[in-house]
């Protein structure tokens, strides 16, 4: 499971202003929601529809769509999984925190299908960019790890295997350990380097109880199962993918199961039971297609027709064999509607960025507006203030000045109030556009040169009554000092 976010940097979207008991009471909620869901170790349906329902804390609410996407994913059920990532990353837009946005991200490239390791590996960085932001250790080393998962199912093990080391030390969570172990000892048998397999295989097995997290404890049995395979000790490998069979059988864990029975037919295959291995293969291909996992479908079938030439039994392999390829059909017309689906997720996606760039464009744009109201009252207070003061004496290249600089950002701020209606009616056509600000600067230099000339005029009287003002007081000092004089 990925990392929880800290409930303490999330804020509660609210539509008008809470007291604060109301503020305090509305925490303690999500708090406790977030509190009782980190101590699950596998995610659960949204039955409650919690993360639909407004008048719940914001933060609950992503919670539960991140679940709810994540226990899709597990159940096979992509549309609602694509439907509820898409969801929390508008929640976590809208809390604006970068451990949210993150595991966001990392949900949304769950959602995206294995055909397309290219946008997957895109969200996965946007995911990663915000974690470092964010600086939680564990949740970097959780979207490192997704990377070298995607890394991994593109082929580059080695690249793979140093994304799952970069990821490692970072990890807190057991269950994340787990799965890095796991994928780290696959990438390790795909290079043939089975002594690493072998140890990573046995780092994997950290959950000791499947209660505990069921998916990881089978994982690490069939991984297990795997590795000593792969080295030829068909004794333990059977153990260990009869223990991930036994488990799934018990928790009805179809995801690992077909993986788990075909790994035993092998096993039984190498070992020269033709017999057992069609056993083992024949009831694989029956659960892969109850779980309509092709790949899992197209792996018991290869096995099956070997297990019949070997068992002597050509009329059953040419019949599997017709079955394998009808299989691999259904596999590329799968490919191509699960190519299509993700266009459409795309598209949604893009649109959900347009939007929410247009929200910042739209606040920056607040901003830059208040900012710009701001400067020109400094600006025109600081101009007056000048020309009304009894005692100042200020140049009239000052107020030229200070003149220019208001006419500036007086040009500055009528631009950003017309520009989104201009480039409405201009259609965003740069010539159109640069007419139109040559046309409003052109009505506003005369009324900036009449503004200026005034100011002046009015500066200079000013300016004069202050001198005559001076001077006569100096007059009347210089009169006075005779008097004083001849009365000493």
């Amino acid at each position: 499971m990925p990392p929880r976010p800290d409930p303490t940097t999330s804020k509660v979207n609210c539509s008008r202003p809470l007291r604060p008991l109301r503020v305090l009471l509305v925490a303690l909620a999500s708090l406790a929601w977030l509190a009782g869901t980190a101590q699950r170790h596998y995610s659960s349906f949204d039955t409650l529809d919690v993360r639909h329902d407004r008048s719940k804390p914001t933060p609950m609410r992503w919670q539960a769509a991140m679940s709810h996407a994540l226990t899709c994913m597990y159940a096979g059920r992509r549309a609602e999984q694509r439907e509820a990532a898409l969801l929390a990353l508008d929640l976590a837009n809208e809390l604006k925190t970068d451990s949210c946005l993150a595991g966001a991200y990392a949900y949304m490239a769950y959602a995206c299908s294995e055909s397309l390791p290219g946008q997957r590996l895109e969200l996965l960085y946007k995911g990663l960019e915000h974690a470092e932001r964010n600086g939680n250790a564990d949740q970097i080393g959780w979207v490192e790890k997704e990377i070298g998962l995607v890394v991994k199912q593109m082929g580059q093990h080695r690249e793979a295997i140093d994304w799952m080391k970069r990821a490692e030390p970072k990890l807190i969570d057991i269950g994340e350990l787990n799965r890095t172990a796991c994928h780290m000892s696959e990438s390790y048998i795909a290079l043939a380097m089975l002594d690493s397999a072998l140890f990573c295989a046995q780092k994997s097995n950290v959950i000791t109880t499947p209660a505990f997290d069921p998916y990881g404890y089978t994982r690490s049995q069939l991984v297990l199962g795997k590795a000593y395979a792969a080295r030829g000790e068909t004794a333990l490998a059977e153990l260990f993918f009869k223990k991930a069979i036994s488990v799934c059988d018990s928790l009805d864990l179809g995801r690992v199961l077909p993986a788990a029975l075909v790994g035993l037919g092998r096993v039984r295959f190498a070992t020269h039971d033709a017999n057992g291995a069609i056993a083992v293969a024949r009831r694989a291909l029956d659960v892969a297609q109850r779980t309509e996992s092709l790949p899992a479908s197209i792996e018991a079938t290869d096995l099956l027709e070997k297990a019949y030439h070997a068992a002597g039994k050509p009329d059953s392999a040419y019949l599997i064999l017709k079955l394998h390829a009808t299989l691999q059909d259904s596999l590329v017309n799968a490919d191509a509607l699960s190519q299509m689906e993700n266009m459409r997720f795309s598209q949604q996606l893009k649109e959900k960025e347009e939007e929410q760039a247009r929200i910042e464009a739209q606040q920056e744009r607040s901003r830059n507006i208040q900012f710009g109201i701001i400067a020109l009252i400094v600006i025109t207070l600081g101009i007056f203030l000048l020309v009304f003061s009894r005692t100042a004496v200020v140049g009239a290249k000052a107020i030229k000045n200070l003149s220019l600089i208001a006419l500036l950002l007086f040009f500055e701020f009528i631009n950003l109030l017309v520009h989104p209606v201009l480039g409405e009616i201009t259609h965003h056509s740069p010539l159109l556009m640069l007419l139109c600000m040559a046309a409003i600067a052109g009505l506003l230099i005369p009324l900036h040169h009449r503004m200026e000339k005034l100011i002046t005029n009015m500066l200079v009287s000013k300016n004069n009554r202050v001198r005559l003002e001076a001077a006569r007081r100096t007059i009347e000092e210089l009169e006075a000092r005779p008097n004083e004089s001849k009365a000493s």
